[in-house]
């Protein structure tokens, strides 16, 4: 069984809005194993690209679109209360959670703060590359 990946929203937008890295390691962990995504990481990168980058709405659907063809989505129910630093980080930490999550990649600095957290590693696009050639 492969990697089973969940990609914070900036992790997205990055490889979204620049390619690169972010973008290499979403494509690597599509082709190795699962990729996982919430309701909640869908609708933070819809609001980021409308309010942050001013996407029309066609261009953000397409994203969306082309997000839903590489992920499952899972449900999450708003029970993690973890992040100490900022709580709106606890969605994304049940996303991993209940998918089952290897990794949790994230450029987030307070995410990165937490390091590991139970039973996945949180860890920056570069690592996360290192660890799919191993």
């Amino acid at each position: 069984m492969g990697h089973r990946v969940v990609f914070d929203t900036n992790v997205w937008l990055s490889a979204y809005l620049f390619g690169g890295k972010p973008k290499k390691a979403i494509d690597l962990a599509y082709e190795k194993g699962q990729i996982f995504c919430s309701i909640y990481i869908l609708d933070e990168i819809r609001k980021v690209l409308k309010d942050d980058f001013n996407n029309p709405q066609d261009k953000i659907e397409d994203l969306t679109e082309a997000i839903l063809d590489l992920v499952e989505i899972i449900p999450i129910m708003g029970f993690v209360k973890d992040a100490v630093i900022d709580p709106k980080d606890n969605p994304i930490i049940e996303t991993a959670l209940v998918a089952k999550a290897n990794y949790l990649v994230t450029g987030d600095k307070h995410l990165l703060f937490l390091d590991k957290h139970k039973n996945f590693q949180i860890i920056k696009v570069n690592l996360f590359l290192e660890e799919l050639k191993k």
